[in-house]
């Protein structure tokens, strides 16, 4: 943040006062008095009609004007930001231990920092900013400085979040050589995983599906698992440790299935009953008709916009009706997707046709979203972007 609290002080144009109140964390440019040039994001005063309302992000970037930081009549200054972190860190006392050394610290507007982002790896923290308006208003040395003070990391990174440059910057406490130190191991309820800070998706590893692979573990003793764009196994490996007679992890990259295999052994587990597929999800769907006991489909984001919605609603009918065909009689389909502009609604709808299609029925067995080191405002319930549907098919 600002070394200097700014005084820009900017007017909303429409009544958003109640939801300001609520907790609901945005505001949209079309709401609001844009003020004159203004080249990088600054905090500022926010007011309507009524008065002074409270303190944010102005982000002269993009659609995304204002990320609400707290409606005090003080402006935040670096207490105010470490007593946030703090709040955050006491928010994960339930998660963190032991066998659980990865974890998500700060979530954004759903621990009051908006657009920051700090997963931990064990003893090093990767922190990321959701786009260019966050990335020049937070500070990093206040950042670094907390959580070398706090966490017992040892090492905190800046991880960028353009698909095209995820590359990884030292930014506070020890130095290490990132092309042969961004490799570490860490435990998920007790569960050992490789994760590559640099290279890996989001910071690493897909931190908020914890809870839901967990649950797969419980469901899985003498099934057949096939796990669709599996990444490096999570839910493979969770499958096989509780049980499963046979485990397939298929991806289109060959890097990840290496991963998959890798992680599988780490935790003990018999190399023959596992198989690693590098192939494209819709050819092998679209192939030899083998059936399973249990189906997961875990894509990436279909839909990064609004306008990309409908679209992805009938890419995510296709993918489901193709999986759930082969699903044996009797047998199970988990779906999942992390698309936040495909509500819960809509995932409903999405489930009912897909399963329409295929002519089958069936009975939901666990509908959950991401784990508790992902919190999200009650006032935003558009920040509760990932689903997760567990059924049983007829």
């Amino acid at each position: 943040m600002n070394k200097t609290p700014s005084r820009l002080k900017i007017k909303l144009t429409r009544n958003l006062r109640r939801s300001v109140l609520r907790g609901h964390p945005w505001i949209y440019r079309e709401a609001i008095t844009v003020p004159g040039p203004i080249d990088r994001a600054s905090l500022c005063q926010v007011l309507d009609a009524k008065g002074e309302l409270g303190w944010a992000i102005y982000d002269p970037h993009g659609p995304l004007s204002l990320r609400i930081i707290s409606t005090d009549k003080v402006p935040p200054n670096n207490v105010f930001f470490e007593k946030r972190f703090a709040q955050a860190f006491a928010l994960r006392s339930g998660v963190r231990s032991p066998l659980t050394t990865a974890y998500r610290l700060f979530n954004g507007e759903g621990d009051g920092l908006p657009g920051l982002v700090c997963d931990i790896y064990g003893s090093i923290a990767v922190v990321q900013f959701d786009g260019q308006g966050p990335g020049e208003f937070w500070d990093r040395e206040l950042i670094a400085n907390w959580l070398i003070e706090h966490t017992g990391c040892e090492s905190v990174v800046e991880k960028s979040r353009r698909n095209t440059d995820r590359t990884i910057d030292i930014i506070g406490g020890k130095a290490f050589e990132v092309a042969t130190e961004s490799e570490v191991i860490v435990k998920e309820n007790g569960v050992q995983f490789k994760v590559n800070l640099e290279k890996g998706q989001k910071t690493g590893f897909f931190l908020d599906q914890r809870e839901n692979r967990n649950h797969i573990r419980q469901m899985s003793r003498g099934k057949s698992v096939l796990n669709l764009f599996s990444y490096s196994g999570g839910f493979s490996v969770y499958a096989g440790l509780g049980g499963a007679s046979r485990v397939a992890s298929l991806d289109v990259s060959k890097g990840a299935i290496e991963l998959a295999q890798q992680n599988w052994a780490l935790n003990g587990l018999d190399p023959a009953k596992h198989e690693g597929l590098c192939v494209d999800v819709f050819e092998y769907l679209g192939g030899v008709p083998e059936l399973w006991d249990h189906i997961i489909v875990d894509p990436p984001s279909m839909s990064h916009s609004e306008s990309q919605r409908q679209l992805a609603k009938t890419k995510y009918i296709e993918l489901f009706s193709a999986a759930a065909k082969r699903v044996r009689r009797n047998g199970e389909l988990s779906l999942s997707s992390c698309s936040s502009h495909v509500s819960f609604d809509d995932f409903n709808e999405i489930i009912d046709e897909s399963l329409s299609n295929t002519r089958r029925t069936g009975r939901i067995l666990r509908i959950s979203g991401q784990g508790p080191d992902h919190p999200f405002p009650h006032a935003a319930h558009e920040l509760r972007y990932l689903k997760f549907v567990h059924l049983a098919l007829d």
